[in-house]
């Protein structure tokens, strides 16, 4: 019974060795097994366009850890694994990156060393949608499991943009070496070429032969003349063919001089200074000649101790202003900036100075005028409401006719009381100076007004009336540092008028005022009068029909045979009648409208155009704000506002190429066209043409003074003109005082006027698309005097502001005790 025990447990051992030898058996197989192919994949896809980055992922699917996968293909690379996949990164694609990628996957197991087959080939396809170019997969070489580069020409690729960099940093002390590189990343065959490192502002340039993609420029002592914005451009020549990249993008080297005052050694004769933009040569933009190079002068800290010293180096006199922001108008050329002078010195260059350029725009030049400058002749021009009625005033233009004297009578202007009129006395360009702007008659003060550096001059809005009878001129003085006083400019006579000889003629229409398209109309023009015989005109004040025609007693009968929708529109008549030998014109009666009915036709627009001529803004300066007109059949014409919405002033914007809509005006906001009225365009907003959305082109219960109109984001904002009133320099306390904010015309935005007192906000108001500006009435005193400025807001859809005004000075003078004080 005791002997089966030891059977039992040698079958036991034996069976035991078994397992164990096939544990081990298996373990020996697994360490030879080949590794499994990996895989390849791009993000965000296998397309990529040109420029973007994208990531190629390199994964197997295998229990051992670690490991390292390589990259084969126009790229090479390799990158250790981490949780079976590495991802390899190009951050910016060019056109040498397409073509086939494939992977392989090389790890240690048990002390050997494994590698994988490689993975299928995926080919990456880099798209430049500009160019319509598109470049396809590299072929796959079979014999060497490498990839057969060969088959692609790179020869004809656009080399990418190089870039620049400083070292040690972008900062760089005065007297320190800095190494400004060129680099650029570019395939090895694009390597070995040449660098062409250029300051944009500056007279640095050289050329060096790059190693590899990159060349060192370096500089060992820098001068403040270094300062400034450098860029690179990267020459080769491959297959016989150069091929040269553009400039790449800028970068700025500041040179900082630790706060030292650099002298300027040796001095500069007279010649390398000069005064440019204005009359002579002792008033304009400062410009320097250094390094053999013409620049202008920072105003950051132009005062008139460096103003005076101009001067005198010029043998100009003495300084009177010293004018910054341009006065005389932006130069050209390197900046130079703050020279720092007494006042006594002999010759600019004798002050100390820092001429490098650092933060300023030529919009910052800085300018003089010396008492030596020969003051311009202002000139003077009277306006009446309907036309310029000075020979002066040819920068008007008259808005109906001219009255014309004869020209051997003395240039004698009749007015008539209660008449508005305007009158201007103006200088060629700006002052630069602050001066007193006075209007005489007969050799009196009639009115004046405080100019600043950049008015051109005054302009007086006031009624006619027995006391302008007599000769007008006018006169400016410099109110800065010295009083000098102008030539007078020319006169202009005038003669007060009562009142007006004829009435206003009357305006008819015979069948109706609403005619049928196509059918005939009579237009008859009356007045009520005994001067007969003379002649009328018929006026289409919003279109193109005119016409004169003789009298029959007291009326006139203008026929239209055939109505077409161009006749749509307000009508008018004049009269001109000879009484006594003179020839009297009266004023334009009441407009009268005349409306063509189409029974309710719908024209459609069919055709778009890409041309931006079928389409235009009216109205106002500039192409992207104004009244909406659009061509249809060769006739242009005005759209109707009855639909009219922020929609389709949209697609209005976006077909001119003018950004944004910002606002859609309403009620001829800038103005009544002429000629036909399409109406009731529908649009969604998105469409990219105005006729690409439903539309009824036919006029109906339109008058041109419902023309739609556009602001669009790309219009030039107007500078706002900033008026006191009395137009006077000094004020007493108590008097009144009106503050005016305008631009000169309706904004057609709604929008937010600000009045600034010494550049802190003053007050300020909202006003809707009719309003040019406002104003602000107060009660002078003490705390009112200093320098006042303005600006706007747009406050629909997009916020832009304006530029600010030019500032007009306010000095107050208050009685103590026996002495005036002036607050400034």
């Amino acid at each position: 019974m005791g002997q089966p025990a030891p059977l039992f447990a040698w079958t036991l051992v034996l069976l035991m060795t078994q397992l164990v030898l096939r544990a081990q058996h298996a373990d020996g197989a697994s360490e030879h097994e080949p590794l499994p192919q990996p895989t390849i994949s791009f993000s965000p896809d296998k397309t990529i366009h040109f420029r973007e980055p994208v990531n190629i992922t390199c994964s197997v699917s295998t229990g051992h850890q670690g490991g390292t996968f390589s990259l084969d293909g126009p790229v090479q690379d390799t990158q250790r694994a981490s949780g079976g996949a590495a991802t390899f990164s190009i951050p910016r694609v060019g056109y040498y990156h397409s073509g086939a990628y494939r992977c392989q996957y090389q790890a240690t197991v048990a002390g050997r060393s494994l590698t994988s087959a490689f993975s299928p080939a995926a080919s990456l396809a880099v798209v430049d949608e500009s160019v319509d170019i598109k470049l396809h997969s590299f072929p796959v070489g079979s014999a060497d499991n490498h990839m057969n580069a060969e088959h692609t020409d790179l020869s004809h690729e656009p080399l990418p943009d190089p870039t620049v960099s400083f070292s040690p940093s972008k900062s760089i002390r005065f007297g320190e070496p800095v190494n400004i590189t060129c680099s650029i990343w570019t395939q090895p065959l694009h390597q070995g070429g040449t660098f062409t490192l250029d300051q944009q502002d500056g007279p640095f340039q050289e050329t060096q032969t790059a190693s590899g993609s990159s060349a060192v420029f370096g500089i060992p002592r820098v001068q403040l003349s270094h300062e400034g914005s450098y860029r690179c451009r990267f020459q080769v020549t491959v297959s016989g063919r150069t091929l040269s990249s553009s400039y790449g993008p800028a970068e700025r080297l500041p040179v900082d001089d630790n706060g030292m005052n650099i002298q300027v050694k040796q001095p500069f004769p007279a010649s390398e200074i000069r005064l440019v933009g204005s009359r002579g040569r002792c008033a304009g933009r400062v410009e320097l000649r250094l390094h053999g190079k013409w620049g202008t002068l920072c105003d950051d800290h132009w005062t008139m101790d460096e103003a005076s010293v101009v001067c005198r180096q010029l043998g100009c006199g003495e300084a009177l202003s010293a004018p910054k922001k341009a006065c005389f108008d932006k130069g050209e050329g390197p900046i130079w900036r703050d020279f720092d002078c007494h006042g006594d010195e002999p010759t600019l260059t004798d002050c100390a100075t820092r001429v490098a350029r650092v933060s300023c725009d030529h919009d910052e030049d800085a300018g003089v005028v010396c008492s030596d400058a020969a003051l311009m002749i202002p000139v003077f021009s009277l306006y009446h409401t309907l036309c310029a009625l000075s020979p002066d005033a040819a920068l008007m233009t008259p808005v109906f006719s001219l009255y014309h004297m004869p020209s051997s009578t003395p240039a004698q202007l009749p007015l008539f009381n209660g008449e508005q009129i305007k009158m201007e006395c103006k200088t060629p360009s700006a002052l630069c100076v602050n001066a007193e702007f006075h209007i005489y008659r007969n050799g009196e003060l009639l009115t004046g007004f405080a100019s600043v550096h950049e008015s051109l001059g005054m302009t007086s809005l006031t009624t006619a009336g027995s006391g302008y009878q007599g000769s007008l001129h006018c006169q400016y003085t410099y109110t800065e540092n010295q009083r000098l006083t102008s030539p007078e400019s020319n006169t202009v006579q005038v003669l007060t008028v009562a009142s007006s000889l004829l009435p206003d003629p009357s305006v008819s229409f015979s069948p109706s005022k609403i005619v049928r398209l196509g059918k005939s109309v009579d237009v008859t023009c009356s007045i009520v009068t005994p001067h007969q015989g003379g002649t009328f005109t018929l006026d289409q004040l919003n279109g193109a029909f005119q016409e004169r025609v003789e009298a029959r007693g007291t009326s006139a009968t203008f026929t239209i045979p055939k109505v077409r929708y161009d006749h749509d529109g307000l009508y008018r008549c004049r009269y001109e009648v000879k009484i006594s030998g003179r020839s009297v014109v009266s004023d334009y009666g009441q407009s009268l409208s005349l409306t063509v009915d189409d029974d309710g036709v719908n024209i459609q627009v069919t055709e778009t155009s890409s041309d931006d001529g079928d389409i235009r803004l009216a109205g106002r300066s500039g192409r992207c704000a104004g009244r909406v007109e659009v061509k249809v059949s060769g006739k242009w014409g005005t759209l109707c506002d009855d639909h009219w919405s922020i929609e389709e002033a949209g697609v209005v914007c976006r077909q001119l190429g003018c950004g944004a809509a910002v606002s859609a005006p309403k009620e001829a906001c800038f103005g009544p066209g002429r000629g036909p009225i399409w109406r009731d365009f529908d649009c969604h907003g998105d469409e990219t043409t105005l006729t690409k959305c439903t539309t009824r082109v036919a006029t109906v219960a339109c008058g041109h003074d419902e023309d739609a109109g556009v602001v669009c984001s790309g219009a030039a904002l107007m500078t706002p003109v900033l008026t006191v009133s009395p137009s006077k320099y000094k004020f007493r306390s108590g008097e009144d005082l009106r503050i005016d904010c305008d631009v000169p015309s309706n904004l057609c935005v709604k929008a937010t006027f600000r009045i600034y007192r010494k550049g802190e906000l003053y007050t300020s108001h909202d006003i809707g698309h009719s309003n040019i500006g406002f104003n602000s009435r107060t009660t002078v005193d003490k705390n009112k005097a200093g320098a006042y400025t303005c600006d706007y807001t747009y406050t629909e859809n997009q916020r832009l502001t304006s530029a600010r005004s030019g500032a007009v000075s306010i000095a107050v003078v208050e009685r103590w005790l026996f002495s005036d004080y002036t607050y400034t």
